[in-house]
């Protein structure tokens, strides 16, 4: 969210006069800030480097993007310490997550819960079935965190093993495999799964409800089936 009320603006919220900041110091008495969010990647802090007081009124706000398994929050100095939330996770106060599903007349319909989908769904349009026609290529995983919590790499390792009696393989992009295919050429890479894989590898780096990373969007967007890897219930994102 960018500083000042540009956000409030442009999604056309109820309230506009609101104010957002990174300046700890924005007024004079930290008291005076209606809430305060922390990041859950920060929640290691020392006590001196948080609020000092607190006014009954304010509202803490924990905010995390990343799985709570590679950020966990044990510390019994946060129990009950916060207001709301504001996370990935689906039942959050306010969601903040990778991944927004909507319908034809783009209203947003998910993901939640207790996920709806239509059971009848038009078929794919002729154009596509040509392009998915011209596919040659088994599945391709683009990645640079070699060793995870989630072990990801040895689920890898073994599909490859399945697949050489086969003549297939998976290609591997990045730092942990031997293609290449730079962040920077993003419409590049992103043509090159459209194109030449049948799947993508769409596996999270640890395991947490609902933790589902763009890495969902790679494969759905560029015409190949995902093949996940992730604590999260998938049924209610795709």
């Amino acid at each position: 969210m960018k500083e000042g009320n540009v956000a409030f603006v442009k999604n056309k919220c109820k309230f506009t006069n609101c104010f957002v900041t990174n300046d700890s110091e924005y007024f004079l008495n930290e008291l005076d800030f209606d809430a305060i969010a922390f990041n859950g990647r920060d929640m290691h802090l020392k006590l001196s480097q948080m609020p000092q007081h607190r006014n009954p009124r304010q509202k803490y706000i924990f905010g995390a993007m990343e799985s709570a398994d590679n950020f966990p929050v044990c510390d019994e100095r946060f129990d009950d310490f916060f207001n709301w939330t504001w996370t990935y996770k689906l039942d959050s106060d306010f969601r903040w997550g990778y991944i927004t599903v909507y319908d034809l007349n783009g209203t947003v319909v998910g993901p939640t819960v207790d996920m709806k989908w239509k059971s009848e769904m038009k078929p794919i349009s002729k154009d596509l079935k040509v392009k998915l026609l011209s596919k040659t290529k088994a599945a391709a995983w683009f990645v640079s965190h070699c060793t995870t919590k989630s072990g990801r790499e040895h689920f890898v390792d073994e599909v490859q093993r399945e697949l050489e009696p086969y003549g297939w393989k998976v290609d591997v992009y990045g730092r942990c495999g031997t293609f290449e295919c730079p962040k920077s050429s993003s419409e590049f890479c992103n043509d090159l799964i459209k194109k030449n894989y049948f799947f993508y590898f769409s596996l999270e780096n640890s395991f947490a409800e609902d933790y589902v990373t763009e890495k969902l969007l790679n494969a759905l967007q560029n015409y190949a089936v995902p093949v996940v890897y992730g604590a999260a219930n998938y049924s209610r994102y795709l």
